[in-house]
């Protein structure tokens, strides 16, 4: 299953569902709106994809997507990326694969092939820094902790349904799902800032954030 959590995605959301199923013929496409106010859901609808709403918030709609997930009797794997055209959709084979060897995969901008061309210098150290700060505090070795691209095992899908705070969707859970038991490994992506609209990332909220997740 490959889940696309979307808010005022609707000029990007076409290509990124067009990718997906380029990369993953066969896999089903679920978009979770959460808080739209354009026409994001009727784009994703004509497209072919389920579409499910959410509380507005992209914890929400991952929390929305995993319950649901958990409720397929044949999941064999979730891949989450965003609407938002920055995670190479032609790259979930690539985490697929990594995932025959791992329970949690995370398309990472610094692991070995990953890139973060054309994003600012600001947020490549922002984030740099978040991953040194987790492996300080909790001892998990992740370089990306923030990525959004991540392939999980159906076990995974099964806790995070259970357990997922929609406060708190980064280094938190990877840390949590470790904890757990499960292997969280890294697989290097080119990534792109995102095609325009409005991102979640920056500002005081964005700091705000950063320390609630310290």
């Amino acid at each position: 299953m490959i889940v696309i959590p979307a808010r005022n995605e609707a000029p990007r959301i076409g290509p990124v569902i067009d990718g997906a199923r380029r990369a993953c013929p066969d896999a089903p496409i679920v978009v979770v709106v959460n808080g739209c106010t354009d026409n994001t859901a009727s784009i994703a609808k004509q497209m072919g994809a389920t579409v499910l709403e959410s509380a507005p918030g992209y914890g929400h709609a991952l929390l929305t997507a995993y319950r649901h997930a958990a409720s397929m009797a044949d999941l064999t794997w979730l891949v989450q990326l965003d609407a938002d055209g920055q995670h190479p959709a032609e790259a979930i084979p690539s985490l697929l694969t990594a995932l025959k060897d791992a329970d949690v995969v995370i398309g990472s901008r610094f692991a070995d092939g990953g890139t973060a061309e054309g994003w600012p210098r600001r947020r490549r150290w922002t984030i740099r820094a978040m991953g040194l700060a987790t492996r300080w505090m909790s001892g998990l070795d992740v370089m990306d902790v923030t990525s959004g691209f991540q392939a999980f095992r159906p076990e995974v899908v099964g806790v995070l349904a259970q357990q997922f705070d929609p406060q708190l969707t980064d280094a938190n859970v990877l840390v949590r799902l470790s904890r757990c038991g499960f292997m969280v490994r890294e697989c290097g992506v080119k990534m792109a800032p995102r095609k325009g609209g409005e991102s979640m990332h920056g500002g005081l909220q964005s700091a705000i954030y950063a320390g609630k997740t310290l």
